[in-house]
């Protein structure tokens, strides 16, 4: 099954099935990554826009960008968020349009993970959180590729997932 499609068909329960431990790798990634109220940020991989919101608490602007048309019909609007249906590996944005990147437990499920993250790469002005599984068997291939197009300024182990701050 397709990742679209996975992700079509659980979205009415994702919140209840996952909703806490998104809010745990929150809990971790807040401390990692600094926001500020100039901040303009893209959520890569936003779902039902759980930690979308969180985010917007704590800048100007946040774009929340997933494959599921699902998930995001399931997003909660704010003032300063907007959610779009799109493909992080041709991500619909101009060059460094956005001061932070985030995306969590995503880079996981796509296949070509070097389009992706050349596409965060080039629409970041610098700085780019991801969380990854740990239970993901291609681990060491990722970790390989973050550092292909990043510094690693942070490494940290979660419950169920490996949290990197990176930068350009």
């Amino acid at each position: 099954m397709k990742t679209k499609d996975y992700y079509n068909k659980i979205a009415k329960g994702y919140d209840e099935l996952y909703g806490k431990e998104q809010l745990r790798k929150w809990n971790v990634a807040k401390k990692l990554i600094r926001f500020s109220k100039k901040d303009n940020v893209l959520d890569v991989g936003c779902g039902t826009g759980i930690i979308t919101q969180k985010i917007a608490r704590y800048v100007n602007f946040v774009v929340g960008l997933d494959i599921s048309e699902e998930m995001i019909k399931r997003a909660r609007l704010a003032d300063n968020i907007t959610y779009i249906v799109g493909d992080a590996r041709h991500l619909p944005f101009e060059d460094k349009k956005f001061d932070k990147v985030v995306s969590f437990t995503v880079i996981q499920d796509i296949r070509n993970w070097d389009k992706v993250l050349k596409e965060m790469k080039r629409v970041s002005k610098g700085i780019v959180l991801l969380t990854v599984l740990k239970r993901n068997k291609k681990l060491s291939d990722i970790k390989r590729k973050l550092s292909k197009y990043f510094k690693i300024k942070k490494f940290v182990e979660e419950e169920k997932d490996y949290i990197f701050l990176l930068s350009k």
